[in-house]
């Protein structure tokens, strides 16, 4: 499903615009933060048996680490990922999420070289 994700955040022409590919799973090797980047990583993973035919649910929770060289940038990042992702219901094929938009938590500062936000994302999967 992560794949199919990344598939589907890059695909967007206003994301793309400011990161390019620069979407990496877990850590992002060599990036000096000249230009924006993300990183996603599973914070926590579950299944829900659902007691019908229809078999089992996925819950994963999702970290989105966003950074950009400005703050300005930074915003703009967020501003089109949570275009896309806050509340969604959405197929990929073969999977279908619904995506919850749970949280952004900041923590730069005017002296950091690379403005960076944290995005919590609630995906429920089959």
């Amino acid at each position: 499903m992560k794949a199919e994700l990344r598939t589907y955040i890059l695909a967007d022409a206003d994301v793309a615009a400011i990161i390019d590919t620069r979407l990496y799973p877990e850590v992002a090797h060599q990036q000096d933060g000249s230009s924006a980047y993300a990183i996603y990583k599973t914070l926590n993973s579950t299944t829900v048996d659902t007691h019908s035919d229809d078999g089992i649910l996925y819950e994963d929770l999702i970290d989105l680490s966003i950074h950009a060289p400005n703050v300005t940038q930074m915003y703009e990042l967020s501003d089109a990922l949570r275009a896309i992702l806050s509340n969604k219901r959405i197929t990929l094929s073969p999977y279908n999420l619904h995506i919850r938009w749970t949280g952004m938590n900041t923590g730069y500062t005017d002296n950091d070289e690379i403005a960076s936000a944290s995005i919590t994302l609630d995906i429920t999967w089959s």
